[in-house]
């Protein structure tokens, strides 16, 4: 299968297979087409025999057929010929790539999470829930910080627990009852914090509701407080490395907005979509945004470009920065915008995009051998085609927080939450240099340290008539005694850092414990 790159880097050198971008979206509002000033933006350049042959054949050809038509005479080179690179671009990042934090200082997960959800933010969640909660909830009780971070918390939880649906977290009487979620908060106390939950002050929020329809509106009032502390976090906390990426990523979402997309062919078609910028070494996400609907950039160059040029901020960045990203945003002119500003770029194109070459001469067939490439150098631009099986990329994997719920600034706040709890790991992880410490194991601290809890906990010793009994059958009149098939005593493991065969277990508590006379664990399991 054929692939084709462009690149604006002599040292960039990723191929990408793009093509389930291909196509893939379409907005809820109508698509934006490229502007003309895009098509115009640059001349090809050809040499004196192409460019006479296009004026000879082409003499009452509109400007813009003609130069399809030029480029249509274009060939491709092969691996033999010889080209002319650019100049290699510097890199001269604005700060040392790295984590911003001092290595000495001992930080838990939950301080890490905290740099991005600070007790400032939280204390400003809980403020603008309260005012929410009180107008539209009867006998509400005010939430404070600690149990705001508590409800972080379980939202953490049941995104590591898989089950059908919430409610099945507090399902009581059953053996496959959860009991953590319930000594943590209420199933109601849960479901009105979720249904409450607020970043924006409801107030100022009527003020804004007011100009819809104007320019004055903000559409993502709701979500900018807390959208705002994030990215600025997010930048203040770690520099990237060179090596950056642009992707798009969508969140379901089954409430009525104007901001939505589609997905075709999907069963849930409605989605939000944000465009991040990430570190490629390891996930980190250093920015994004989340898209609007047409007006949310202001270039009116399309789309693809202004998404990406939103996110490419140099004063904060620095200079020599590689930019990788799929078809979708791939074009000249925004490839000769970030070599303007001293960014390189690669990514796979399409060959329907404008100023792009769709020469078939001399290009890849079918049976070209794998391994094989064309190319075609315009300037800095450099555009290749080659033929490879299959490629894929993979970005940062979440342990997803969404939930059912229908208002789409309360799916963001769910999305903010992985953006805050994976790059916590990511700094976590570059900080204190423990590879071996995995996500999983990460997450599982930071939800045990938001809920105030320890994720080792005895066994819970039930109430009522406390009698040891075997807990296997034996003929009467063989003497009790611990042999290797026992079971291990947990007081002996819990008190006495030490593993114990016992083949006595309580009555009521199901916990095996030693009877012996000179270690009466039972005794001590049930104090009086």
């Amino acid at each position: 299968m054929a692939r084709r790159s462009l690149y604006t880097a002599e040292d960039v050198r990723l191929f990408v297979d793009a093509s389930d971008h291909d196509s893939s979206f379409s907005s809820a509002e109508e698509e934006e087409e490229d502007s003309e000033e895009e098509s115009c933006h640059f001349e090809l350049q050809l040499d004196s025999d192409e460019e006479k042959v296009c004026d000879d054949n082409l003499e009452n050809v509109s400007p813009a057929r003609k130069k399809a038509r030029c480029q249509q005479q274009l060939s491709w080179k092969t691996e033999s010929d010889d080209d002319v690179s650019p100049t290699p671009l510097k890199f001269l990042p604005a700060r040392k790539p790295g984590v911003k934090l001092s290595s000495g200082d001992d930080r838990t997960p939950l301080d890490f999470f905290k740099l991005f959800f600070s007790d400032d933010a939280v204390e400003t969640l809980c403020r603008n829930t309260n005012k929410r909660a009180a107008r539209s909830t009867a006998g509400w009780t005010d939430v404070g910080a600690a149990e705001f971070y508590s409800y972080i918390g379980l939202i953490f939880y049941m995104s590591m627990v898989k089950l059908k649906n919430t409610a099945a977290f507090w399902r009581e009487n059953s053996i496959f009852t959860i009991p953590f979620p319930l000594q943590v908060m209420s199933k109601d106390r849960y479901q009105a914090l979720s249904w409450n939950v607020h970043m924006s002050d409801p107030d100022e929020e009527r003020i804004n509701d007011a100009k819809t329809g104007t320019s004055e509106h903000d559409r993502l009032f709701r979500v900018k407080p807390l959208m705002e502390t994030i990215q600025k976090a997010c930048k203040s906390f770690y520099h990237p490395s060179r090596s950056l990426v642009v992707d798009e990523r969508v969140v379901p979402c089954k409430g009525h907005s104007r901001r939505k997309w589609t997905i075709r062919n999907t069963p849930s078609k409605c989605f939000f979509k944000l465009f991040v910028l990430t570190d490629s070494s390891n996930g980190y996400t250093v920015d994004f945004s989340v898209y609007t609907g047409r007006n949310n950039f202001s270039t009116g160059r399309g789309l693809s470009y202004d998404s990406v040029m939103s996110l490419i901020d140099r004063r904060h960045l620095g200079s020599g920065y590689h930019v990788y990203m799929d078809s979708f945003y791939t074009s000249p002119k925004l490839f000769k915008d970030l070599l303007a500003s001293e960014f390189g770029a690669c990514g796979t194109y399409r060959d329907s995009r404008r100023d792009c070459p769709r020469s078939a001469v001399n290009t890849l067939t079918k049976t070209s051998h794998r391994g094989t490439f064309r190319w075609i150098r315009d300037g800095p631009l450099l555009f290749v085609e080659w033929m490879n099986s299959h490629v894929s990329d993979q970005l940062i994997q979440f342990y997803a927080t969404q939930h059912k719920i229908m208002k789409w600034y309360r799916k963001l706040f769910l999305h903010f939450l992985d953006i805050s709890a994976t790059n916590a790991y990511i700094l976590h992880k570059e900080l204190m240099k423990q590879d071996s410490v995995t996500q999983k194991a990460f997450m599982e601290e930071l939800v045990a340290q938001l809920c105030g809890v320890t994720q080792k906990t005895p066994a819970k010793k039930a109430s009522g008539v406390h009698v040891p009994v075997s807990w296997r059958k034996v003929a009467n009149g063989v003497r009790m005694k611990a042999n290797a098939v026992s079971k291990s005593c947990v007081y002996c493991k819990l008190h006495r850092k030490k593993r114990s065969k016992t083949p006595w277990k309580c009555k009521t508590c199901e916990v095996y414990l030693c009877v012996q006379p000179d270690r009466n664990c039972f005794e001590a399991w049930h104090p009086d």
